[in-house]
């Protein structure tokens, strides 16, 4: 459930059930960054928990991938600094004023905000849809920012992504290590899956460009840069 990649990266598994993404940890000299906020309280406080048994202090910021539900629900339950692209707080920002009920969710996922997809996963991880709470990050940038947590910098950016146009990397070239997100999947329209071939280019060139070893995906198991590399170009 909780995995350690090195002596200052850690990843947590992800849940197909209740959409779950894997979560990561990143611990420099000073400060620790959490990587996704997850999707709910229940999905924050089960973080922290492995945080505590493993030794680790909660993370003095967090960074969130993108604007969907599953990536950023959990920033209203987290202490942590939060940090997102300027894309991605626009769509926090609207999302924060949405009011959560039954007939709510139900308009919201026939008017398209809420993919279809998702509505089972949110039921399940949300039996009272009331307890949502939608929150902007605290520090926003735009394009690529830098966080130095201590010897230790992790280099955010926007990416051309085929999912969502707010997707953001973080790359810890300390540690050869990349989170990625969603950013490398399809696009989600209701319950359909639509490919980007010309986006994916793009996000394939930037990464081979990158100097890693790791790349942790939001909602599969982690792959060397060789099989990520092999995987996404079977796709174009």
């Amino acid at each position: 459930m909780f995995h350690k990649i090195s002596e200052n990266v850690y990843y947590t598994d992800h849940e197909e059930a209740t959409d779950r993404p894997a979560m990561g940890y990143i611990k420099g000299d000073k400060y620790s960054l959490m990587v996704e906020s997850g999707n709910s309280k229940a999905n924050v406080n089960l973080f922290l928990k492995h945080l505590k048994e493993n030794g680790l202090k909660e993370p003095d910021f967090v960074a969130i991938s993108h604007s969907h539900w599953d990536h950023s629900y959990g920033l209203s339950y987290l202490n942590a600094v939060s940090i997102a692209c300027d894309k991605t707080n626009a769509l926090l920002r609207e999302m924060a004023e949405w009011k959560w009920s039954e007939n709510m969710l139900t308009e919201y996922v026939a008017e398209d905000k809420i993919p279809l997809f998702c509505e089972p996963h949110i039921r399940l991880e949300y039996p009272d849809l009331s307890e949502i709470k939608v929150k902007p990050a605290d520090i926003e940038f735009k394009s690529e920012m830098t966080i130095d947590l201590g010897n230790q910098p992790c280099i955010l950016k926007n990416v051309v992504s085929p999912h969502i146009d707010d997707c953001v990397i973080v790359y810890i070239p300390n540690e050869k290590v990349v989170f990625l997100g969603d950013s490398i999947y399809e696009e989600l329209v209701r319950d359909q899956w639509i490919g980007h071939s010309d986006k994916l280019s793009q996000l394939i060139a930037e990464l081979e460009k990158l100097d890693f070893t790791i790349a942790v995906e939001g909602h599969f198991a982690p792959k060397t840069k060789d099989e990520l590399l092999v995987s996404l170009r079977e796709k174009l």
